[in-house]
């Protein structure tokens, strides 16, 4: 049988790297009760919005809940949602970050406008490239990646296939990982 209390009292002790796709989630809440008279498409008076650390970022977050700390890897673009999730995550208490920039693709970001009255998701903008990261971006998260390793107890890959783990970031993560002895959890989308 799972033992939640003994997992959850072990976990507080424990450092996860986790790796992966990150992403600026945003949400667009209002009503809606005309059509627009320019096309056949719902309007949405907006009265509140939120942003979230999305993707890989909610796993870290998630670990944090938990109450285990968490060293975060994850690449960003140089633009205003990258900034966004920079601040926010310096705010989480038990996740230290590693963002690796790339000025030449966008961070990843999610729109969602949901009607509030009908709590319906009636459309999703993204902006994002899901290109896989280009050979010096590769070279820059592993060198991030593996000198944090040894701080690690566990190496947590989690995949939105949004670029970040490449093959050759993979590789050298999980064989660098075990030559340490670190155990590797990969979640992929």
């Amino acid at each position: 049988m799972f033992d939640f209390d003994a997992l959850s009292h072990a976990i507080v002790s424990q450092t996860v790297l986790c790796v992966g796709d990150l992403m600026l989630d945003e949400f667009v809440y209002g009503e809606v009760s005309r059509i627009s008279p320019e096309a056949p498409a719902p309007v949405i008076a907006v009265q509140r919005s939120e942003t979230n650390i999305g993707g890989a970022g909610n796993v870290a977050r998630n670990i944090a809940s938990l109450g285990a700390r968490c060293i975060f890897v994850g690449l960003i673009g140089e633009d205003e949602a990258g900034a966004k999730l920079r601040a926010q995550l310096s705010r989480e208490k038990l996740i230290e970050s590693v963002l690796v920039c790339d000025p030449a693709r966008p961070t990843t970001r999610k729109v969602r406008f949901v009607s509030e009255h009908f709590s319906t998701h009636m459309l999703r903008a993204d902006w994002e490239s899901a290109s896989p990261a280009t050979a010096d971006i590769e070279q820059k998260l592993i060198d991030a990646v593996l000198p944090l390793l040894p701080r690690a107890d566990i190496v947590l890959l989690s995949d939105y296939a949004k670029g970040v783990l490449t093959a050759r970031v993979i590789r050298n993560v999980i064989d660098a990982a075990r030559k340490l002895g670190k155990r590797v959890i990969v979640d992929p989308k």
